[in-house]
């Protein structure tokens, strides 16, 4: 186990409040395949959406948007 796993994991289910709040239905949660993992899957309306959920505990590793890319 990671040793952010907890936040982590507390990040996630506080997307997933967020995004419920909106209106979303959650689809699946910690999704795996043979390329990775996506954290969270959500059906709004008519479209998909897959969430990365990134924990920063400061602002020491920038910004979480800088560790996703396409």
């Amino acid at each position: 186990m990671r040793l952010n796993h907890k936040q982590g994991v507390a990040a996630e289910d506080a997307a997933l409040a967020f995004l419920l709040r909106k209106g979303c239905s959650l689809l699946a949660r910690n999704w795996h395949c043979a390329y990775g993992e996506i954290d969270l899957i959500v059906k709004n309306g008519g479209t998909i959406v897959f969430v990365e959920v990134k924990y920063r505990s400061s602002g020491g590793n920038g910004v979480a948007a800088a560790a996703v890319d396409i």
